[in-house]
Formats: structure tokens, sequence, C-alpha cells
């Protein structure tokens, strides 16, 4: 199990913070093509709002799987940070997992692509996501760390305004734009 302390900021252009993350000498990590499975029930609810299941494939440019794996994130109620327990298992066949979760009653399941950018920025982690347009059209950035008052900073750094800070899942936001 890991801990996992971020918040997602929302309202953000991809160019203009890449390029100022560059410009405050953001360590570069990786750029990532990810096939995620968003796993849900329509007979069971035992999964608390905020918590989900999810499969995740890292994809290479000919979209080509090259490692999966199956997440459970607990969400622990925190006021300033998302707080998730992640709970991971590598899995080397998804189509055959996603049956054996049908089987167990995990019927709905969400399919979407995202590419992600990382970099490693004032003892956080920053990934920057863009969904598939039909999934979720926005973009936003994930900083995750180990100290709130890092948040504050950095978004300060970026010229970004606080108030776009939010604790909110991927499920929760999509159900947003719904309303």
């Amino acid at each position: 199990m890991q801990k996992e302390l971020e918040v997602k900021v929302l309202n953000i252009d991809v160019d203009i913070v890449v390029e100022k993350l560059k410009k405050l000498s953001a360590k570069f990590l990786k750029i990532e093509h990810q096939k995620n499975y968003h796993i849900q029930s329509t007979k069971l609810n035992i999964i608390p709002n905020g918590s989900y299941l999810r499969i995740r494939e890292l994809l290479d440019e000919d979209e080509n799987v090259l490692s999966s794996e199956i997440t459970y994130k607990e969400n622990i109620k925190n006021e300033k940070l998302r707080e998730n327990n992640e709970f991971n298992v590598n899995i080397s066949d998804t189509k055959t997992m996603i049956k054996i979760l049908k089987f167990l009653g995990y019927d709905c399941v969400d399919v979407a692509q995202k590419k992600r950018i990382s970099f490693e920025f004032l003892n956080s982690r920053i990934d920057i996501d863009s969904w598939d347009k039909d999934f979720y059209p926005f973009s936003y950035m994930e900083i995750e760390t180990k100290d709130f008052e890092n948040v504050y900073e950095i978004l300060d750094l970026l010229n970004i305004d606080r108030e776009n800070i939010s604790l909110k899942s991927i499920k929760q936001l999509q159900d947003e734009l719904k309303e």
C-alpha cells in the first residue's frame, strides 16, 4: 500500500504550465500514454464515494501495452489534500481481469485514454493530465506532495489562483459536468 496526498488544479493551460515549469528548472520525468479502465457495479454498492477501482495500462507510441496494474484507491477524509491509500497489483492480462471482475458483479467499465506529462519540483510530483475529450474535456494538473505548503508555493510560482484547487476524483469531476 502507498499513501498518496494530492490536489488537482483545474483551469490550466497545459502549454503555459509546462513552459513555466521548464523555466523554473523543474525536473522533467516522462510522458506517459495510459489506457484507464474505471470499474464500477450497477449491482453492488460497496465502494465508498470518492474511492474507486481502476485498471491502468501504460502504452507505447503504437499503443502496445507495456505494463498493466489494478488499483483500489481508498479515499481518506482530509480537508486540505486528497488523501488515498493506494493498493496496486501488477497484472498480465487486462481482458481476463475484467472478466473476473464482471463475474464478481463489477459490470460497468468505462475506458478512456490520457496523456500524462510528469515533473518533479519542490519535493513534489506534478502530473499534467489530458484525457480523451469525451471522457473529460479539460486538462488539469495534479500535485502530489508530502507537505501542503508546497502546493501553495508551487501555485504561487506558476502564478495559478489557489481557487483552482480541487480535492475531487475524476469521477466526481465528470459527474459535476453532467449536472
